[in-house]
């Protein structure tokens, strides 16, 4: 049985297989590997600015989305946005993903947003289910290395 609940960044920040899975599947090439910054997380946390929600299958997380929620300047309206959603590949099939998505979904109304804005690495797995769900696809994103 899966149970989806409230969870904490140090929770998901510990299981160090699942980052590592979710860091090679969704890095952007010529950006820095992931380092997660705990402190900079929990203080969003702290300030009720992030949300992590778990997905757990006994006592043991199979996945996360990590959501934040803020007034948008450009719109002047409150808006939630996924930071991070993850399912490892060995539990995509188990219903987690979708539940989570819900569980975000609940959340962003909760916190009167207009919206979610959920992002996917392109052509991947997230990318082609989230139209199916009731997700519109509004804009592409497109990355510059200063570096290259």
């Amino acid at each position: 049985m899966i149970r989806i609940v409230n969870c904490t960044v140090s929770d998901v920040l510990c299981e160090e297989h699942m980052l590592d899975e979710y860091a090679q599947e969704s890095s952007i090439k010529d950006m820095p590997h992931p380092k997660a910054q705990l402190s900079m997380y929990q203080d969003l946390e702290e300030r009720g600015v992030l949300r992590v929600i778990g997905a757990y299958r006994d006592n043991f997380l199979i996945g996360f989305v990590t959501v934040m929620c803020s007034v948008l300047p450009h719109y002047g309206k409150k808006v939630a946005i996924t930071e991070s959603f993850f399912v490892p590949k060995a539990y995509r099939k188990t219903g987690a993903g979708l539940r989570l998505l819900h569980a975000a979904q609940e959340y962003t109304k909760e916190q009167c947003a207009v919206g979610l804005l959920v992002s996917a690495p392109y052509q991947g797995s997230l990318s082609k289910v989230l139209p199916r769900v009731g997700f519109k696809h509004t804009n592409e994103v497109f990355f510059w290395s200063s570096c290259a």
